[in-house]
């Protein structure tokens, strides 16, 4: 019977450690690789300046991370959007995960995304979109969350974009903060809040100390079992 107990328990450790090793590496090598394209983006990519040819050249080492390359028209002007993913799992660890919710713990990394958006007008670079975001509470559909929209003044915030409209009064540099709260069933404030996020927009008038703190992510969440409580864990 001894066997048998410490054969399963054996068998459930090997279960476990597989994913976790699995994930670390992956989180690790990830996070790597979006670090390298984070500085590509602050020191290669300038909006308003950058040709599309230029960009694709300074991004191909990352060619594998591309989620989508679309082109299409608004209002006659040629719009060409093009997105890098970085996940901190991988399919079958996020999968497997969900066979094992009735274990007492969580034995895979908090779901984390850290990505970058580009987007390209009649062949210049018009936006940069760098965001991330991880779960806040197992489940629940809000994370937290940092990002930053770099901009040119010579587009402005592209039409329909979906990050939406430039900000009231923009000159150049503005940043939002918001939480997320709960509602009862009868739509009442149960004053449970979680999940805080900010928003920062910027152009070329933004100084050299906003421009660098802007893009300060520190892209630990990736790779951390401790979840980031904050935004400012995501983006100091």
């Amino acid at each position: 019977m001894l066997k048998v107990v410490a054969g399963g328990g054996l068998i459930l450790v090997i279960l476990l450690a597989t994913p976790l090793t699995s994930e670390l590496a992956v989180s690790h090598y990830r996070r790597w690789q979006a670090s390298k394209l984070l500085a590509t983006v602050r020191t290669s990519l300038h909006p308003g300046i950058t040709t599309d040819p230029q960009a694709q050249a300074a991004l191909k080492p990352f060619s594998r991370y591309e989620e989508a390359r679309t082109v299409g028209r608004r209002d006659g002007t040629v719009i060409h959007e093009v997105s890098y993913e970085f996940y901190n799992g991988t399919n079958w660890t996020y999968s497997l995960a969900g066979h094992l919710e009735f274990l007492p713990f969580r034995f895979t990394l908090p779901w984390t995304r850290f990505a970058i958006d580009l987007e390209f007008v009649d062949g210049l670079l018009a936006e940069i979109h760098v965001g991330e975001m991880q779960e806040d509470q197992p489940g629940y559909p809000h994370p937290n969350a940092a990002g930053v929209s770099i901009l040119s003044s010579r587009f402005g915030a592209l039409p329909n974009s979906p990050w939406g409209p430039l900000p009231a009064g923009f000159n150049g540099y503005s940043e939002h903060f918001q939480n997320t709260g709960a509602l009862d069933e009868k739509g009442n404030w149960t004053g449970f809040t979680c999940c805080s996020e900010r928003f920062i927009t910027l152009d070329e008038r933004a100084t050299p100390a906003q421009f660098s703190r802007s893009l300060n992510f520190q892209l630990n969440c990736l790779t951390s079992y401790l979840r980031c409580k904050n935004d400012r864990e995501i983006l100091p």
